[in-house]
């Protein structure tokens, strides 16, 4: 997990927060929208990357992330949204010890250590009507990692809206009447 002052944490660490607490955290963000012309976009600016026929600010776009493409930004999302959830719902995960750079080149065994992460958290955690199953190896199109994310996505949605549906001790619950506690 990452905060903004206290840098990286680990699950072991993450494992010492009660649920609540997690539940406090800001928004996780996904992204399973991809589509076909995210895809190509990435392609057309790769080629005038290549030709050298690329603007400033399409080489701006190509370098931030696009959504189209799958980075190291993209990567450590995902590596954070798993880390976190499993936290989140006492599910063990095998985590990266670091995290991506622009450097750094995924191996198969990366790929299928997230798969197989997602895997877990979908078996240990309540299944939505319409969530897709972990995809297949090799993760390589944009409508496997849409399927990633969106299973994430609905289990990190889902605790969250269970989570927030529990009243803690010294709450009071009111049946509408003008005086009294339940």
């Amino acid at each position: 997990m990452y905060h903004f002052i206290l840098g990286r944490y680990t699950n072991q660490e993450l494992s010492n927060y009660t649920h609540f607490q997690l539940s406090q955290i800001p928004e996780l963000e996904f992204v399973y929208d991809r589509t076909r012309q995210d895809v190509e976009y990435v392609i057309e600016l790769t080629r005038k990357y290549q030709k050298g026929t690329i603007t400033d600010e399409e080489k701006e776009i190509w370098m931030g992330g696009i959504k189209g493409s799958l980075n190291a930004g993209d990567l450590n999302r995902n590596e954070f949204n798993i880390s976190f959830i499993s936290t989140m719902i006492s599910v063990e995960v095998e985590e990266r010890p670091d995290t991506w750079t622009a450097k750094d080149i995924p191996h198969a065994e990366d790929y299928e250590r997230i798969r197989n992460n997602v895997q877990k958290i979908r078996d240990g955690w309540v299944q939505l009507p319409g969530m897709p199953p972990v995809p297949q190896r090799p993760l390589n199109t944009f409508d496997k990692w849409n399927d990633i994310e969106k299973i994430l996505h609905d289990i990190y949605h889902l605790y969250m809206r269970i989570q927030s549906s529990y009243y803690q001790c010294g709450e009071g619950l009111y049946a509408g009447e003008e005086v009294g506690e339940l």
